[in-house]
């Protein structure tokens, strides 16, 4: 009881020194667009109207679930909820981490500790911490599945093939890069397999392995297509284009250490096969990103790359040395993360890399602008799911008019707005205009529309107060 007490303060502790590692950054302007959206979504959908009209994909469902349930127990709270469940799942995967490589890989209390604070410090991690629980739970998935399939090549037992599905079920439905891992790891499997296993039936090894994410992700496209909530043409982010030079740059912050670690058992087949088609997995949903950019940033298309690296250094043999060589690859691995940080070409990983340095965010200051000009109006029209991040700066959608509120409707289904305010992304000339709004009143664009008037403008936003209420 008291050794279950005492875990569980630690559990609590942890999560909420990642809770403040993530307010350092939101103090410092950084919000990543996956928290905003999750955020904003479970905000609208929580306290908004009952008659809500979504229009966006609601995959990957996990996340999204449970940030509802977080919003309608804290309906008011001013921390974001994707930052407690990402605080909460990280504050696990390290409890976990460290009770696997410590009572199942027989390392020292002292040498696992060392090792998981050397993971928690990785810039990776820290980064995939911020960048909200989906990518979180991607990881937690991807270890699950590193473990299961060394297990199953060990065992060939019908519960090392579950927890090898459930990894894979795990990473398909807690973000849409999970997909691509699952692809990505298809053509491995055969690799990891067990003679035995191949030899009775590939194709029934196969199937038993993904049929969980197959029927998973077939329900969920069925559904959307019944809800038309557009499911697959919303997976994919904006591109990032990256030189090769620039992509094994990403690649040089986790790829040495994990080659290293699987590389460790070279000598043992039944434990290298399966590690290496746990890296490969990864790398092959890297591959795939590069051509489907389901995941914008390339660096986070890395990051569960940390699972597979606990699992391999879990299956070291216990070999003079074991334990200082693990701290050293850990040490090198944190390093060369962070170099790899400061070079990335991603925008929004460059911008998080400097909020954990203490510099300011400039570019969420036109947000942060209009925020503070809105806060006190009332009858505001805007397009939540296009522009989210009105809806977290102000925290509420008390003074917002949103889809499926009359006023809405009206202006969007032919009719003049009656709203006292519009608000609408401020686009440059050719750009692809999202906002429905502006493509139902594309005038915006060049500050008109009968009956309002421009009263605030800035380099990203425009608001609109009305000046004729008979318009």
């Amino acid at each position: 009881m008291i050794r279950a007490a005492s875990w569980s303060f630690g559990f609590v502790v942890l999560a909420l020194v990642l809770l403040l590692s993530l307010g350092w950054t939101e103090a410092h302007g950084f919000l990543s667009m996956d928290v905003t959206d999750l955020w904003a979504k479970s905000i609208v959908q929580i306290d908004g109207p009952v008659q809500f009209k979504a229009t966006d994909a609601f995959y990957p469902p996990v996340p999204y679930a449970l940030s509802l349930l977080g919003q309608a127990i804290l309906p008011d709270t001013q921390v974001p909820v994707p930052f407690v469940l990402s605080a909460l799942v990280g504050a696990g995967l390290l409890v976990m981490w460290f009770l696997n490589l410590r009572d199942t890989g027989q390392f020292s209390g002292v040498t696992a500790a060392l090792v998981v604070l050397l993971l928690a410090l990785n810039p990776f991690f820290l980064r995939a911490l911020a960048d909200g629980p989906e990518t979180m739970f991607c990881i937690l998935g991807t270890w699950l599945f590193a473990r299961g399939i060394v297990n199953l090549r060990l065992t060939g037992n019908a519960p090392d093939m579950m927890k090898v599905a459930v990894g894979l079920l795990v990473v398909a439905l807690s973000d849409s890069y999970g997909l691509m891992l699952c692809l990505g790891a298809m053509p491995f499997m055969i690799v990891a397999a067990r003679p035995s296993m191949i030899a009775a039936s590939s194709t029934g090894y196969l199937v038993a392995m993904f049929y969980p994410v197959l029927a998973a992700v077939g329900s969920l496209m069925f559904v959307s297509m019944i809800f038309d909530s557009r499911l697959v043409p919303l997976l994919s982010e904006t591109a990032t284009p990256l030189t090769l030079r620039e992509h094994l740059v990403i690649l040089a912050g986790l790829g040495p250490a994990a080659f290293v670690a699987i590389l460790r058992n070279i000598l043992i087949p039944r434990l290298f096969m399966p590690l290496l088609a746990a890296v490969g997995a990864v790398l092959g949903g890297y591959t795939l990103n590069t051509f489907f950019h389901v995941e914008g940033d390339p660096a986070m298309a890395l990051a569960p790359m940390l699972g597979v690296l606990v699992a391999a250094i879990r299956f070291w043999p216990n070999l003079p040395l074991r334990e200082p060589i693990a701290i050293a690859l850990m040490a090198l691995s944190l390093l060369t993360s962070a170099l790899v940080m400061r070079h990335v070409a991603h925008n929004e990983t460059r911008v998080w890399t400097n909020a954990m340095l203490g510099k300011e965010n400039a570019a969420s200051r036109p947000t942060q602008e209009v925020v503070s000009f809105l806060r006190d109006k009332s009858e505001i029209m805007v397009d939540v799911e296009k522009n989210p991040q009105i809806v977290v700066g102000l925290g509420n959608i008390d003074r917002l008019v949103i889809a499926g509120e009359p006023a809405y409707d009206w202006a969007l289904e032919g009719g003049a707005p009656r709203t006292n305010y519009i608000v609408v992304p401020r686009q440059a000339e050719g750009q692809i205009t999202a906002d429905r709004i502006l493509r139902r009143f594309p005038q915006l664009r060049l500050s008109q529309l009968p009956g309002y008037e421009e009263v605030f403008q800035n380099s990203q936003w425009l608001v609109f107060e009305r000046i004729n209420e008979w318009n």
